[in-house]
Parts: C-alpha cells; structure tokens; sequence
C-alpha cells in the first residue's frame, strides 16, 4: 500500500511537473491578428504578447505578412516570427504607430534623445528571446523617414529592435531589413547573444547602421551578416557604464559600397569605457571611401584590451583608423575629460583592393598618447601611386572625425603619432602601383620596433 502511494504521489508529481513545463503558444491568430500585409495587427499581436509576458511562453506568428506598429515586449517570454512569416513595420508617423519614450537609463547617458521609436521594444525586460527564421521588414523607406539632411532625426525614426536596461536576451535565426534609422540598438543592456541573424538595411540614406551596443556588458555576436548603408557593427558609449566583454566572431561586414559609415567602429559617442573586445573571423568588404576599423576615444572613453585577429579586408579606402582626441562633450554630474586608448593587438590581418591612396592612420593628441599598439601578421596591398612625399598631415581640428579626411599623407601604409609603444611583427606591407612614399612614417612616436 505504502509502495501505491508513493507511485502515485510520485506519478501526480511528475505529471504537475510536465504540465508546468509545456510551452504555451500564443498564436497571433487566435487574438484576432490577420496576417494579410494589409489590416494592422498591432492590437492583436500586442494582446498576445500581454498574453505571454512572465509565462516563458511563446508568441508565435507564421503564415503571413503582419502589419504593425510598436510592439511592447515582456519579460520571460519568446516572440517566434516563423519561416512562413514577415513582421512588417508600418508605414506611419502617427504616435498610435511609433510613440516617442525617451528611455529611462540607469545612469546620465548622451543617448536619451536618440531611439525614442522602435518597432520592437524591450525596456527593462529580461530572459527573452527573438527567432524563428522569420523576417522583420522596418520598411524605412517611408518619406518621411528617408529626409536625414538635418541633425536629430534619429529620435523621429523607428528602429526595428531596442532593448533598453535589459537583460539575458538572445537574438536568433532572423533576418531584419530596411530599417527607418539605427537597425538595432541595446543600451544598458547585459548579457546578449546575438546569432546566424542576417542585416540588410537597404541603400536608402545614412545612420542606419547594422547594430548599436551602446554602454553593455557581456556581448556575444556570431555567424551573421551585416549588409548597411552605415557602420555596420558600432560600440558606442553615452555614460560611465560603458562596454566591456564583448565577442565578435564569424560575421560578414558588407558596407553596400555607400559612402558613409564604417565596417567595424568604436564609435565617437564615446563617454565610458571600452574593455575587453575579442574580435576574430569577419570578413570586411565594400567600405567604399571609409575605414574597415575605427577605434576612437573623442569624449573621454577609457579604450583597454581590444583584440582583433583573423579578418580579411577588401574595397576598403582605409584598413585602421585610431584616434584619441578631446570634443570636451560630457554629461550631467561629469566633468569633461580626455580619454586613453591603450593594448590594442592586431593579429593575422590581411588587406587588398584598397580604393583610395591613403594609409591607416593611428593618432592621439599632443600630450596625451596612444599607448601599447601591436600589429602582427598583417599583410595588406595597398593602392599606392602617389609620387610626392611632402605631405603635411593635419592634427585632429575639432570636426566629426573620419580617416579619409586626412587625406593622402606622406605614408603609404602606416602614419603613427603621438603614441607609444608600438611593435610591427612579421608584417607585410606592398602596393599595387609605384610609390614614393615610405610605408611608415612617425612623427612624437616613443619606442616602435619593426621585425
């Protein structure tokens, strides 16, 4: 009798326990959603998602194209955007469509006027997930959003994807286009996988980068392809929070050949700190004028550790730009600083089809130096072609900060200043076409070594 029991207390046990461990669907149909590409579903999917926030449930959509504006997500739960499905973006500047939320950070952050419209939104959510090999289309080429020649117009345009003070959330299996700005963006968030998702903002107009990780910690991001008209993976950092622990492996960069933006940047909007970067296997290609590496420190960020090996550059203007300067831009509670970068290692780095004539260019400013920059296996051809070697080379003059505004200097493949500490081991540098120039030129440069 007591062995009968005890199986069937047993059995009631494990019973209650499979039951509690199903996964509840929440199909978007079943709350009234269309799926027709024509009707706005944003009613329904976000019934079905109040449905299943905090349940580790799921809100599934497949079979259809789904129209929608702003949809609020929730903690512990799964949005499953199906093979068979696409989550389109309305074409809308209505506030029931797209409303502006300045988001709520947990410290004083430059970015609080910028993403204040998204099309998916996660603020201050945990343990969710987006997959399903399904497609998210911002349809950014609504008018309205496609005018970009005045500053900050940024906060006006949807993103696709923002979390904001959020964490464990992975992104997956997803393919997202043409944004209205920024593709997605995580501020303040921890702990972010981001997997075998596919980017293409489309040729429309510029700041419509691939992805933004502005002030997060712990970052993975694997197997994806980013094809954007603008920076196609950017850090940046708008607070003292900053970004540290971050991987990138195994991705391609396709810049789309647009004259704007860069492959992979450290950005400008740089007020924290950067630390502990390992970067390896990207594929770096179409960067047209622009860099393929970009590592500033313009508003005070601390640059530490960065890692970047095994990656192949190609129709690129420029292989590296690095620089530390001083835009004496801060926030509340912050006095204005001057930032460092330091321990930057390039490993096995190779370069070829160089559009234009300039070389990388890694410098700080007078009385604040670079300090402790490796370069080791890199082989790069580059343009060549310049006859002259006179050239003045500008110091940073205060304006928004690009390589190729320092045009062809007298170097054909490196010029190092104010830095220190810098070691070229096993490289190779050549050029396509005969060039004057020496392939590296140093002007306040303490202990560089060549072997």
């Amino acid at each position: 009798m007591k062995k009968y029991f005890l199986f069937l207390i047993l059995g009631i046990s494990l019973q209650c326990s499979n039951e509690n461990n199903k996964i509840t669907i929440h199909n978007v149909l079943d709350y009234g959603a269309k799926g027709d590409g024509i009707t706005n579903d944003q009613l329904a999917i976000q019934k079905a998602i109040d449905a299943c926030k905090d349940t580790g449930g799921t809100v599934l959509l497949s079979n259809g194209f789904f129209l929608t504006g702003q949809l609020l997500l929730g903690s512990d739960m799964t949005l499953k955007i199906d093979s068979t499905a696409t989550l389109l973006g309305i074409q809308s500047d209505a506030e029931t469509a797209y409303p502006h939320h300045m988001i709520e950070t947990k410290f004083p952050n430059r970015m609080l006027d910028d993403c204040q419209r998204r099309l998916i939104y996660g603020n201050h959510v945990q343990n969710v997930t987006i997959t399903g090999k399904g497609t998210i289309d911002g349809q950014g080429d609504y008018e309205p959003w496609m005018n970009v020649k005045e500053l900050g117009t940024e906060k006006d345009r949807p993103s696709i994807l923002a979390f904001v003070g959020s964490k464990n959330i992975t992104i997956s299996d997803i393919t997202m286009v043409d944004p209205a700005c920024w593709t997605q963006v995580y501020i303040e968030t921890d702990d972010i996988i981001i997997k075998n998702i596919t980017v293409h903002t489309g040729n429309l107009t510029p700041n419509r980068d691939g992805i933004d990780i502005v002030d997060c910690h712990n970052v993975l991001i694997e197997d994806s392809l980013f094809q954007s008209e603008d920076d196609a993976i950017c850090f940046k950092s708008g607070s003292e929070y900053g970004c540290e622990n971050v991987v990138v492996r195994n991705c391609v960069l396709d810049k789309l050949n647009v004259r704007a933006g860069n492959f992979l940047k450290w950005r400008t909007d740089a007020l924290g700190s950067f630390k502990n970067f390992d970067i390896s296997g990207l594929t770096l290609k179409n960067a047209f004028q622009n860099s393929a590496i970009v590592i500033e420190s313009m508003d005070g960020a601390m640059i530490d550790n960065i890692n970047i090996r095994d990656c192949e550059i190609s129709n690129s203007g420029q292989a590296i730009f690095m620089l530390l300067a001083d835009r004496k831009r801060t926030v509340s509670g912050r006095k204005a600083r001057i930032g460092s970068i330091s321990n930057i290692h390039f490993k096995n780095i190779t370069g070829k089809g160089f559009t234009q004539q300039y070389p990388s260019i890694i410098t700080g400013i007078k009385g604040h130096n670079i300090q402790n920059i490796t370069f080791e296996n890199m082989d790069f051809e580059l343009k060549g072609g310049i006859s002259a070697t006179n050239q003045t080379v500008m110091e940073y003059d205060g304006n928004y900060p690009e390589g190729s505004k320092f045009g062809n200097t007298n170097a054909n493949a490196f010029f190092i200043r104010h830095t220190d500490n810098v070691a070229f081991i096993n490289c190779n540098f050549s050029t396509e076409e005969p060039d004057a120039r020496n392939w590296l030129v140093q002007e306040n440069v303490q202990n560089i070594t060549v072997n």
